[in-house]
């Protein structure tokens, strides 16, 4: 029957004669002869080498992945080490922030740098994608900061020129929101531009919040995109929260998202005198809590810029120098 093994009956003297059909192997024309001993044998080695190969591909396999978690593993140490743990010290406010990917690497990123004013630029951004693609870019727009952050332009021209660098580097496919303040730590005069970005709140001391929304539309879609920007001043006791939407889009068991008035309502809850270092903290804790152990979606960053009270305020008395007096008696 066709698609059956026949049986094949031995020779009188124990040989098996493969007969020649389409399927056959020849040897100088005639039909392969073999013995039983010599078939057991050769499925044998058959069964030895597909297990060898097999082990083989294994090993290829494995080696690769641990070749990819190796380089994963420096990719994280490398974006780690790129976001500040030490943040600047200024005369009035007080910044923090935390960074939680959702894997290895991925695409937000936030920054506080100062510029040639002594003034602050302070920036979270998100970029489109998770993993490695959206660490690459966050990256290259946090070295576009950095490199504008020695001038004084105003925060919608550093916009537009990080825009156009993003527009040209990269595919249709891949944008970023980003929010950009410079803050007076002396005035607490801050202005600011939002590039298509969650917009940051200002919880003032009284319970009033304001939400920084004026700018323009996110990065990289267009070449030519202008940008506003505006202004607050600041007042002791005043907190901005700057987020990702890792924070407000956070889905628990039941689908149901973190969303932005719990952001705020837990925000405007937390006593007053709590640092900058412990609002993101805490913030953090309670996007984690209400996942449920359910893993986070999307990467998590959380920045908070506080301004002291007045009480809180230290300020730096350099020592008086020591005066050797000579040829004084003793």
């Amino acid at each position: 029957m066709v698609g059956e093994s026949a049986y094949i009956p031995p020779d009188v003297d124990g040989r098996l004669e493969i007969r020649p059909d389409e399927h056959a192997a020849l040897v100088d024309g005639r039909p392969l002869s073999l013995t039983m001993r010599e078939l057991q044998l050769l499925t044998t080695l058959a069964g030895q080498v597909s297990v060898s190969l097999q082990n083989a591909l294994l090993l290829r396999d494995r080696v690769a992945v641990a070749r990819y978690e190796e380089e994963l593993n420096l990719a994280r140490q490398i974006q780690r080490a790129s976001l500040l743990s030490e943040f600047p010290r200024m005369p009035r406010c007080e910044v923090h922030a935390l960074y939680h990917p959702s894997k290895e690497v991925g695409g937000d990123f936030y920054d506080v740098v100062e510029d040639a004013d002594g003034n602050y630029l302070i920036a979270i951004a998100d970029v489109s994608g998770k993993g490695v693609p959206a660490a690459l870019l966050s990256s290259m727009l946090q070295a576009a900061l950095r490199t504008q952050a020695g001038a004084t332009a105003p925060l919608p021209e550093i916009l537009r020129n990080i825009n156009a660098l993003l527009y040209r580097s990269t595919s249709i496919h891949q944008f970023a929101t980003f929010f950009l303040a410079r803050i007076d730590p002396l005035t607490l005069r801050m202005t600011y531009s939002n590039a298509g970005h969650n917009w940051p709140v200002v919880i003032r001391a009284n319970g009033e919040r304001r939400f920084l929304d004026c700018g323009g539309t996110v990065l990289g879609i267009m070449d030519e995109i202008r940008f506003e920007q505006d202004e607050i001043t600041l007042a002791p006791g005043d907190r901005v929260v700057c987020y990702t939407d890792g924070v407000s889009e956070a889905t628990d068991r039941s689908g149901e998202l973190f969303g932005e008035q719990r952001l705020y309502d837990f925000v405007s809850h937390l006593p007053a005198q709590l640092s900058a270092r412990v609002v993101t903290e805490r913030l953090l804790e309670s996007v984690h809590s209400y996942l449920g152990g359910v893993e986070p979606q999307d990467d998590v960053t959380i920045l908070v810029l506080r301004v002291l009270e007045p009480a809180e305020i230290v300020r730096d008395v350099a020592p008086e120098p020591k005066v050797e007096l000579t040829g004084v008696p003793r």
